[in-house]
């Protein structure tokens, strides 16, 4: 799987946005939540863009530094109070680095058994990525450990142990366990080329 086709794939998740609408406030626009009414300055949300809902349909845009949009229809538009936006959410650095780690079978298998039951990757609400902590120096000792996850999709938690090992084999199994009691497994392994 290529690098471009895991982030499409990724950005296609449900719940991969947050909705709100906007108001110019001295000069600054700010973006409100709409689940949790927060305020925040909407220059600092765009990493990726942001789209606008107009004639039914939400456009993506990007914000120019005249307070604009310049959209992706190829023509401007200017933001008006109460405009509805929606912005990408950010996936936290560990979990996005443990994803790119994960070969293109082991993270479709995983992302498509956490979609099966309702939960998105931006669920995520929890990673503590142990590949973090490791040097990529290859040994004769295989790379091996625990990486602990938490998703949460206000109806679902699910708890995921991801257990791998790096070196002349991959493997990569993941142990889902929802807040009902019930648990899956799946288990990936590969040889490295040599």
């Amino acid at each position: 799987m290529k690098a471009q086709e895991r982030k499409t794939f990724i950005f296609t998740q449900k719940r991969s946005y947050t909705y709100g609408t906007v108001e110019n406030i001295n000069d600054q626009w700010i973006f409100f939540d709409a689940e949790d009414d927060e305020a925040f300055m909407l220059n600092e949300l765009i990493e990726d863009g942001l789209e606008i809902f107009l004639s039914n349909e939400w456009v993506p845009g990007v914000l120019l530094e005249s307070g604009d949009v310049f959209l992706h229809t190829l023509h401007q538009y200017e933001l008006n109070n109460g405009d509805a936006v929606r912005v990408r959410k950010k996936l936290p650095y560990p979990y996005l680095e443990m994803l790119e780690e994960l070969s293109g079978e082991s993270f479709l298998q995983f992302t498509k058994l956490l979609n099966s039951k309702d939960i998105s990757l931006y669920d995520c609400i929890y990673c503590h990525n142990t590949m973090q902590f490791m040097g990529e120096e290859v040994s004769d000792t295989a790379r091996r450990g625990v990486n602990f996850l938490v998703y949460d999709n206000e109806s679902i938690i699910c708890s995921v142990q991801h257990h791998f090992t790096r070196g002349k084999q991959m493997s990569d199994r993941f142990e889902y366990t929802l807040q009902t009691g019930k648990r899956m497994l799946f288990t990936n392994l590969e040889r490295k080329a040599e």
